[in-house]
């Protein structure tokens, strides 16, 4: 039984690459690698978990340090600002292409904050914020479940339930959605680890990685789709 769930899991991918495993996968290791950067080398700021960053706002406000304010409420508005913009996109009618421009501008906004210099952090992170609202609506499923790869307090908690309902009831559907946010979960610490190692040599620029990677999902959620549609136009024709 185990071994259908996986061949289920790698094997038999979506029509919906947007939906698929491996881009859910990259989606995750890139944030991961994007908020070990931001904590690391840009004033222990996160770029996704605005939870922490209204954390340590509570923590500082409490304490009386209100010169933290700008550094930790930013983010968050900028995210929230983020979320807009890509319901915005996916809002519009007869617009199957609406992933791609938010998409983009993610990439171009997470490029163009890393090559700021770090006296100007209090700019970035919000630009981390801002790019991390866009992919939370522009990729909600991954293999028609939805998924957060912002975060991971989400999937960690739906990988023990229904592991938890798999012991109780031996749903195979429940072992392939446990594993599935194992695999995201696993993914994005991943990449906060392989971030972290990595920022001691790139320092900042080790957010330029989770650009690169964001890009290599780009090729695989729009070249594909592409040749698809022209095979069924041919075949109608």
């Amino acid at each position: 039984m185990k071994s259908t769930v996986i061949k289920e899991l790698i094997e038999n991918e979506p029509e919906k690459q947007e939906e698929s495993m491996k881009v859910g996968i990259l989606l995750s290791l890139s944030i991961g690698i994007l908020n070990a950067c931001t904590y690391v080398t840009r004033g222990h700021v996160f770029a996704s978990s605005q939870s922490g960053n209204l954390l340590y706002l509570g923590l500082d406000l409490a304490a009386g340090e209100f010169s933290n304010v700008v550094k930790y409420l930013f983010p968050p508005i900028m995210f929230g600002i983020g979320i807009i913009i890509a319901e915005h996109f996916h809002d519009k009618p007869n617009y199957s292409q609406w992933r791609k421009y938010p998409f983009y501008i993610e990439i171009l906004l997470i490029v163009a904050a890393t090559f700021m210099p770090d006296s100007w952090n209090a700019l970035a992170n919000p630009i981390f914020g801002l790019a991390c609202g866009l992919q939370t609506i522009t990729f909600a499923k991954v293999r028609g479940i939805p998924v957060s790869t912002i975060v991971i307090n989400g999937s960690y908690q739906n990988s023990l339930v229904h592991w938890t309902r798999f012991l109780h009831l031996n749903d195979e559907n429940d072992a392939f959605k446990a594993l599935l946010y194992l695999i995201i979960v696993l993914s994005y610490f991943g990449g906060i680890v392989l971030g972290a190692l990595l920022c001691p040599a790139l320092n900042h620029y080790v957010s330029l990685i989770s650009a690169i990677l964001l890009l290599g999902c780009s090729f695989i959620v729009l070249v594909p789709n592409t040749g698809k549609r022209t095979k069924q136009n041919d075949k109608k024709s």
